[in-house]
């Protein structure tokens, strides 16, 4: 087995600038984590859209934390596909999903459903309300 590694590093030896293609090679792993690392680290921030949804999110949650028996509250909300965004356009919310503890108390609900149909301009029928622990 000795022998083998000395085989390899005689070989390796004998190539000219192996410097430099050691070099280039380290750059392009390096290169490749760092741009596996952008893509996946974090996504939800890497999204077109993940500002303006996050912002409309957490101001929904909000209003709707306030209705009484609510209890506690988490929105997620989905654009029309295709949407972007830019200083002239503004996405469309397509869906949102409310999962709500006190959501299995009919009142509750219908405040909630009532709440998101109002904010968003959405049909009831793009509306899901889900009762949370």
């Amino acid at each position: 087995m000795n022998n083998f590694f000395e085989k390899v590093f005689k070989k390796l030896k004998s190539i000219k600038h192996i410097e430099i293609l050691v070099a280039v090679l380290f750059g392009i792993i390096l290169l490749t984590l760092y741009l596996t690392t952008i893509n996946n680290g974090n996504a939800y921030n890497d999204d077109a859209g993940s500002g303006y949804t996050y912002e409309i999110e957490s101001r929904l949650e909000k209003v709707i934390s306030q209705i009484e028996g609510v209890g506690d509250v988490e929105v997620m909300i989905m654009l029309e596909e295709g949407a972007e965004i830019s200083s002239d356009v503004v996405p469309k919310v397509n869906s949102v999903i409310v999962v709500a503890g006190g959501a299995d108390d009919y009142k509750v609900k219908l405040e909630i459903l009532k709440a998101c149909e109002t904010l968003l301009n959405l049909p009831t029928t793009n509306i899901e309300i889900l009762v949370g622990k």
